[in-house]
């Protein structure tokens, strides 16, 4: 049996087993390699791996056994290949949690709070809120789902890490909700999540900030909010919302994005007709989002 588990085990880690790395325990040398490194960060609180904490591995044909995390190097080093692991230190509580209740959700809270795995960018917002109710937390499960390649955002996350401002909370919101096109369907709830944060980070920003164009900022923000329910493939939603607009009272920096979602949505109703209307007011750029948009609904 126990030879069963190590061939078991082995085929979760990497080629090479190195000896077992121990996490860091700075919040901000984790976060610039989170950035160097493209990775998301695996983060678990303080004294959670004093004692015992199982995970589940499943392998092929659903074949799973349990470890301990605290104990396993070949699980450590499979932690390390898809993820930065981070030992988040309860001096950080206070600091983390006064700020992300003025504007977070109660899961996001829950969530920041408990002693399960948590999954965060590298600004340290967590992806994985859901609630999660099981025993033994499944890190194969953990890993199919969240070891993001952040490449993608990489410039905008660059940028927002020297300077948080207007500019490039929404830049980084931006891209989060870009990138939510192509990570799987199961996560794309959670990145639009994500993105999110930094668009309502974006709005608080916006009262200090030298933008010129302030309304037809906030009117931008309004209309993502029909772009996240066609990269949700909810179509039905963004039609409805687009009827209620007024085209007199768009902006002008508006009015690509309006003219997208308008083909965007038809497009997804397969209302070609409609779709052709606006064909010709959109850029080669837009016309390939959308494609990607409704080939990744399918």
């Amino acid at each position: 049996m126990k030879k069963t588990i190590l061939i078991f085990l082995i085929a979760f880690s990497s080629i090479t087993i190195c000896n077992a790395q121990e996490w860091f325990t700075s919040f901000d040398v984790a976060k610039r390699l989170a950035l160097v490194q493209d990775k998301m960060l695996l983060v678990m609180w303080q004294n959670t791996l004093d004692y015992p904490y199982p995970v589940r591995l499943v392998g092929e044909k659903s074949v799973s056994v349990v470890v301990d995390l605290n104990e396993n190097d070949e699980v450590n080093s499979l932690i390390w290949k898809h993820f930065v692991p981070l030992i988040l230190l309860e001096t950080e509580y206070d600091k983390l949690y006064n700020e992300a209740k003025k504007n977070r959700s109660t899961w996001y809270l829950d969530k920041l709070k408990d002693d399960s795995i948590k999954i965060m960018d590298a600004n340290g917002n967590i992806l994985n809120i859901e609630p999660y109710d099981v025993p033994i937390e499944n890190l194969t499960l953990l890993i199919k789902k969240y070891a993001l390649s952040t490449t993608f955002l990489k410039h905008e996350l660059n940028n927002y890490s020297k300077e948080q401002n207007v500019t490039t909370a929404f830049n980084l919101g931006s891209k989060y909700l870009d990138f939510s096109i192509y990570v799987q369907k199961n996560v794309r709830p959670e990145v639009i999540k994500l993105a999110d944060i930094y668009f309502d980070e974006a709005k608080q920003y916006l009262d200090k900030s030298s933008l010129n164009n302030k309304v037809g900022f906030l009117q931008r923000l309004d209309f993502l909010d029909i772009e996240k329910a066609l990269i949700l493939n909810n179509p039905g939603k963004a039609r409805r919302l687009l009827k209620r607009i007024d085209e007199a009272e768009i902006d002008s920096t508006n009015q690509t994005l309006y003219n997208f979602l308008n083909y965007t949505t038809f497009k997804l109703l397969k209302k070609e007709d409609d779709a052709a209307l606006f064909k010709d007011k959109l850029s080669a750029v837009d016309l390939k989002k959308t494609e990607l948009i409704v080939n990744s609904n399918r």
